[in-house]
């Protein structure tokens, strides 16, 4: 088996995801390892459709509100985590493009990660099948392990 050098933990900011997150700071202090965390942006594009064109239901205020407090919980969550593991190279990123799955599987190419350490919210039925399984497209299209916390 190959070190672990480099460790990436998505963040959500659930009870889930501070669970994957306190087991993704274990494994990075056991192997000394560095942690990024990355927080991907949930794109809403709610739109009224009529015969003149799309009208936005949600205002474009709302969404610079939800980019303006995602940065400051992840930057919170950050210096906590660097203050309580020194040792620990922490860094992290906001992806506002992508899918979740895909800012995972972009951050985890750039990042060149050994291993991928997120939470899963175990939807199932009827929800997996609108909401999808962020967790399962990572575990499938991953290049490196995938540690996948399931609450």
């Amino acid at each position: 088996m190959s070190a672990i050098t480099k460790i990436l933990c998505p963040v959500d900011f659930s009870d889930t995801s501070n669970a994957a997150l306190d087991m993704a700071l274990q494994l990075a202090e056991a192997n000394k390892a560095a942690l990024h965390l990355i927080y991907v942006l949930p794109k809403m594009n709610y739109y009224d459709w009529t015969l003149t064109g799309a009208t936005p239901l949600i205002d474009g205020d709302l969404f610079v509100e939800m980019d303006k407090n995602s940065r400051e919980q992840l930057n919170k969550l950050v210096e906590k985590y660097k203050s309580e593991h020194p040792q620990i190279v922490i860094t992290s990123e906001i992806d506002e493009l992508n899918s979740p799955a895909d800012g995972v599987l972009n951050a985890a190419k750039t990042f060149k990660a050994d291993m991928i350490v997120m939470g899963s919210h175990g939807r199932k039925g009827f929800d997996r099948i609108l909401m999808g399984s962020v967790a399962e497209s990572v575990m499938r299209n991953a290049d490196c392990s995938v540690v996948i916390y399931k609450k």
